[in-house]
């Protein structure tokens, strides 16, 4: 968004320049920038105005007009300005990675430009060589730098919400940076500045082959080893702290930001030790994935992949859906199966209701999508009428019992969501329900089955 408004910015004004009386009789910064503003705005329309898109463009809006007003276009005041606007239009955003991830960055950004702005480099008097490399010098050292810091501050939400890390996006991000700035973003602009006139193809054609070494770059770097980590995920408290550090580190302009460290390395010291769930169900009750005597979760059932994959990211285990294994002491028949764990508690997944009274009387833990029979002895019991309330659930076996969380709570009073007013069962059993936060929502042309309650953390 800031690299369409800025090739229009700079398109604008540099045509203005050439032309003596206008540069000397009008204020061509600022026209730029209402041309600017113009121009982004059609680019946030016509790229489909999606979530990420508008934040983006409020953003992008008061900074250029922080230049109308001559006001200083870059500040954590303005920043502050575009979050209300966002959250005034949608207050549940703050609750996604989009909001969480887009303003951590630019307010890392902010904090350091005086440190990432290359200054040092740059030699007042000196020779054009010298000021060519000072110039070439600043350009890369601003890059790396910018990356650096944008992927440090949005390093928190993107292992909160993705359960994955990636070490070598600072250098994927250094290498592909300058063919958008300067190649696949101008030819964009003057693409559509020449489609009128029937002259866009060759435009076409060079940011075509930009975005092909782009993609080139993007595939070498993938192909690293350990290109991805895959991290267990941590809890909301881990990341409160780590977010609340981040505020210390970027808002105070004095040196008590650094004590914004103190809580940003707790909630680090919490997010390497996550809570691991030992049984994750899913919302239909067709499958379940049971950790096994060596640590790893295996299957019962049939769990739909996509929901199978969220759940071993979740215990951090890069393994595709694929790769999973039955549980070993799996016993399945036609009616269903059953599961004996270490400790001696029995697991049943009734398939069939002709399992259910067999399954009640023998089992610890009794996973059906059908409603079980009224009386069932089953210590914990999470069939069609719980699973329907609750939806996607999973267990960790405690030193006071079991643990259940779920993807949802009955009776949670959530503005945006549209109450139900269905009873709400519980399992039979001294459990507590702790609601998780929402995983990232699907692609649903892809996976018709899946939903975000599917990966209960």
């Amino acid at each position: 968004m800031v690299l369409a408004a800025g090739v229009v910015f700079w398109l604008v004004r540099a045509l203005l320049a050439v032309m003596p009386w206008f540069a000397l009789h009008w204020p061509i910064k600022k026209i730029a920038a209402a041309f600017a503003m113009v121009g982004v705005t059609a680019y946030c329309v016509f790229s489909g105005w999606d979530i990420a898109a508008e934040r983006a463009l409020i953003m992008t809006l008061v900074m250029l007009g922080a230049i109308l007003v001559d006001r200083p276009a870059l500040s954590m005041r303005n920043l502050a300005l575009a979050a209300i606007i966002a959250l005034a239009r949608e207050p549940d955003g703050v609750l996604g990675p989009s909001f969480q991830m887009s303003f951590a960055a630019v307010a890392g950004l902010i904090a350091c430009a005086r440190l990432i702005g290359g200054g040092a480099f740059r030699r007042d008097g000196s020779g054009p060589l010298a000021r060519a490399c000072g110039w070439l010098l600043v350009a890369i050292v601003g890059t790396l730098a910018t990356t650096l810091v944008a992927q440090l501050a949005t390093a928190p939400f993107a292992t909160y919400h993705f359960q994955t890390v990636q070490p070598f996006g600072l250098v994927g991000n250094a290498l592909t940076l300058p063919l958008v700035s300067l190649a696949v973003m101008p030819a964009a602009v003057l693409g559509i500045l020449a489609y009128p006139f029937a002259l866009d193809q060759p435009v076409w054609w060079a940011m075509g082959l930009a975005v092909r070494g782009m993609l080139a770059i993007s595939g070498w770097i993938a192909g690293f080893g350990h290109a991805t980590y895959v991290v267990p995920a941590f809890g909301a408290a881990a990341l409160t702290l780590m977010a609340a550090g981040l505020v210390m580190l970027t808002l105070p302009a004095s040196s008590l930001r650094w004590l914004g460290l103190l809580p940003a390395m707790i909630g680090i010291g919490l997010a390497a030790y996550p809570t691991r769930h030992d049984v994750y169900v899913d919302r239909e009750g067709a499958g379940a994935a049971i950790r096994d005597s060596n640590g790893r979760l295996a299957i019962l059932g049939r769990p739909p992949p996509f929901v199978l994959d969220q759940w071993l990211k979740a215990d951090g285990d890069d393994r595709k859906a694929g790769a999973v294994t039955a549980h070993p002491s799996a016993r399945c028949d036609r009616l269903g199966c059953t599961v004996s764990l270490p400790d001696g508690r029995k697991i049943a997944l009734a398939t069939d209701k002709r399992a259910l009274p067999e399954d009640c009387a023998r089992a610890d833990i009794l996973i059906t999508r059908r409603d079980a029979p009224p009386g069932c002895a089953a210590a914990m019991i999470l069939d069609r009428s719980f699973l329907r309330t609750h939806g996607a659930s999973a267990i960790r076996f405690g030193p006071d019992g079991p643990i259940i969380t779920s993807a949802r709570s009955p009776g949670e009073a959530v503005p945006w969501r549209v109450s139900t007013n269905e009873p709400a069962p519980t399992p039979q059993s001294a459990i507590e329900i702790v609601p998780p936060r929402a995983q990232p929502e699907p692609d649903d042309t892809d996976m018709p089955d899946a939903e975000p309650g599917d990966a209960a953390q």
